[in-house]
Formats: structure tokens, sequence, C-alpha cells
């Protein structure tokens, strides 16, 4: 046996012994191509900065999500963040976890991992956690989209896969939403063809805030696992009220090639703290694990999510909230004129008929940050859901702005 073999076999002993997860892999950023032809446009950076800062070099000055820091009196209305914060529980957590900061995460992460397991109902085996959901999409791209073939998505959706598949020459398939704002899966269907080996679902879908009937999108998913790895990332899960609506995870037991990706920076508030996990069949997770960052996962992110887990009345409330302030906000624009996606998460985008960059830059200068340009939809507008009195302020604010167009 050669001394690289033994140095392998030992580093895989010690993260079976630890719980861990194996080596890191790198991020960028992707052009990709239309299933119609037609190429949504570039963005430069500068533009991106001028409404709303832009995302890392690393990504390749993909779209971004804000700039603004602890001191930023705008409103933030951009990045779908809970406005109501970490749970009370999670906050304690969190407090009282800063003097274990000394500590790796190992026995926090295996706590975690076996509160899910009860949660979801399914071997502890089947979950593997991550520095956000995005470490784990983007493991997902390297692990079964890069190198070998494409990876198949609506148009528009959540972006980064795109991005991550870039410095793997691994290119991207985009599918159209119909007109509906929803994930036309016939058309989806017909392109899981060729080279594509990953198709990616995001539902409900981010930027639209649409949801698939849950019938129709595991029927879609039996189909298209014949020919490729499928990706759902329900990041938006814990908001939905549709019934037609279903989680993908019982899928998993079917034996299918399936991933479903959860995160905790929705509803649970801790978008800055970098949490999620994915569940699929072990031997899945074992590909995705060679990508994730060793002890990626740390204590305070890992304690306030266990203290979340168990805070059902800040949950509850937190969706509750979210509904009215999404009935708020939906009812106010269709009852000025402007057309609103049916919405299941705690944005909502609108079609604002006309080019939502100037309309961006016009907010910003009123202290109103609103969602990123999304191509093709480059006439509509994401505004994440802030508290009452936060909708509010912004329905003043676009009043105003309509006003001043009007004049």
């Amino acid at each position: 046996m050669s001394d690289g073999t033994t140095r392998e076999l030992r580093r895989r002993e010690f993260l079976r012994w630890v719980g861990a997860a194996g080596a890191a892999a790198g991020a960028g950023s992707l052009g990709s191509r239309i299933l119609a032809g037609a190429t949504s446009p570039a963005v430069s950076p500068a533009l991106l900065r001028a409404v709303g800062g832009s995302r890392t070099a690393a990504r390749g000055g993909a779209v971004a999500a804000t700039d603004s820091g602890p001191g930023d009196a705008a409103l933030r209305l951009d990045a779908n963040e809970n406005p109501y914060g970490p749970s009370p529980a999670a906050r304690k957590a969190i407090q009282e976890g800063i003097a274990e900061g000394n500590r790796y995460p190992f026995a926090d992460r295996e706590a975690l991992i076996d509160a899910l397991s009860r949660l979801h109902g399914v071997d502890r085996k089947r979950i593997l956690p991550g520095c956000g959901s995005t470490e784990l999409l983007r493991a997902s791209v390297c692990a079964f989209g890069a190198g070998s073939g494409s990876l198949l998505m609506a148009d528009p959706t959540y972006e980064d896969l795109v991005a991550y598949a870039r410095p793997l020459k691994a290119d991207a398939v985009r599918v159209p939403l119909d007109g509906d704002g929803v994930h036309d899966l016939p058309a989806m269907e017909h392109a899981v063809k060729g080279d594509v080996r990953l198709v990616y679902v995001c539902n409900p879908n981010n930027p639209s805030g649409t949801t698939v009937d849950g019938k129709a999108l595991a029927d879609f998913i039996r189909r298209a696992a014949r020919r490729a790895t499928v990706l759902v990332d329900e990041a938006y899960h814990d908001y939905v009220a549709d019934p037609r609506y279903a989680s993908m995870v019982p899928l998993i037991a079917e034996g299918l090639p399936v991933i479903v990706t959860r995160t905790f920076s929705k509803i649970h508030g801790l978008a800055g703290l970098r949490l999620g996990y994915a569940l699929a069949d072990e031997k899945l997770l074992e590909r995705l694990d060679a990508y994730l960052t060793f002890a990626g996962t740390n204590v305070l992110a890992l304690r306030a999510a266990l203290a979340s887990l168990e805070d059902k009345e800040f949950l509850e409330r937190c969706r509750r909230d979210n509904a009215a302030t999404r009935e708020r906000l939906t009812t106010a624009l269709v009852g000025r004129g402007y057309p609103v996606f049916v919405s299941q998460t705690n944005f909502v985008m609108f079609h604002l008929g006309t080019d939502v960059r100037a309309f961006i830059a016009d907010m910003r200068s009123r202290g109103v940050r609103v969602g990123r340009p999304f191509p093709p939809l480059t006439e509509h507008c994401r505004v994440s859901l802030g508290t009452l009195e936060e909708i509010d302020r912004f329905l003043a604010e676009f009043d105003r702005w309509r006003q001043a167009a009007a004049a």
C-alpha cells in the first residue's frame, strides 16, 4: 500500500470518528445559455453597487444582496431576511455558547443531526449540515453537475448555482418560468436530455415566490431522476400555506437520486450565522461531504439552531406575522394596479412595468432597499417582507415614487 493511500485511509477514519465533513472546494460565477435561445443581459459591477452592493469577487460580481451595515438606517427589504431576528431562545443559546467558542463544534453538530432526524423522521445518516444551505448547493454542483455535464434550472431562479459552476466549466440550461412565475415542469422535463446531470428546483422559487404542485413535482422528479440527480431547494418551506405544496423529503425513502436542502437563514432568523443542511441517501451525502469545509459549522450557529427548533411559539408567530404582512403588501400592490406573483415566501415579486434598475436606485435614494434585478424579468421587482410598519413605510415611498414618475 502506498504512503498516499495510507494517508487517505487515515483521513477517512478520522472524519468518521469526528462525524465531520471533508475537503474544501472553491466557488465562482458562470455565464449560462437560455433554453429558448435568449440570453439574460449582463449587469455591470458598477450598476450592481449602485443598486445595493456587489457579491464578492470570488463569485465574479454576481448580483448582490446588500452592503448595509449595523449603522445603516436604510429600510432593508432586499435580502429575504426575517425582520424579527433570532428567537429569544436562540439569542440566549448564542450568549451562553460564547464561552465554548474555544471548542470545536463536533458534539453540537451531532446533537443537531439527532434533532433533525427526529424532526424529519429520517435516519441521521441521511442528514448533512453545512455552512448555510448555500455550501450544500455548491457541493451539489461540484459533485453532480461539474465536469461531466450541464445544470438544468428555471429562469429566473436562485442564481448561486450558476455562480458556483463557472470555474468547473459546467454549463447551465435555463427554462423560463410560465406566465404565473411557476416552474414549467413539462418544458423542464423535455430539457432533461443530452449532458444534463443536475436538475435544480427551488420550491418555493426565489425570486417569484411561487410553489409547484406537490404531486406534479414528485412525478417530475421520479422521471427526471432516471437521467440526472435532482436538487430541491426548500429554503422557504416554513412559510408555505398552500395545501397543494409538498416537501420532497419523502422521495428520499424511494431510493431516488434526490437531494433536499433546508436553511436556518429564513424563518429561524439566523442568516448571519450561516447554517443549513441537506437530506439525501447516505451515498449521495458521502459525495457531497467531499466538497464541504472540514468542521465548517460553528458552535453558536449550531446551538442557536437547536434552541430555535424548540421555540415553536416564536416560529408560529413569525409564520403568522409574515402571512399577514404578505397579504398587506399583495393587496396594496394589486389595488394600485401592479400584478403580483402568488407568493408563499417572505417576499413578494410584482410587475413594475418599467426598468427595475432605475427604480431600485431611486428607492435607495429614499432610504429603502429592494431586491436586485432578476433578468429576464427586468420589469419586475422583488420586495422582502419586513414588519407591517416597514411595509407601510415602503408603500408610502412607493407612492411618492409613482407621483414623481407621473409628474
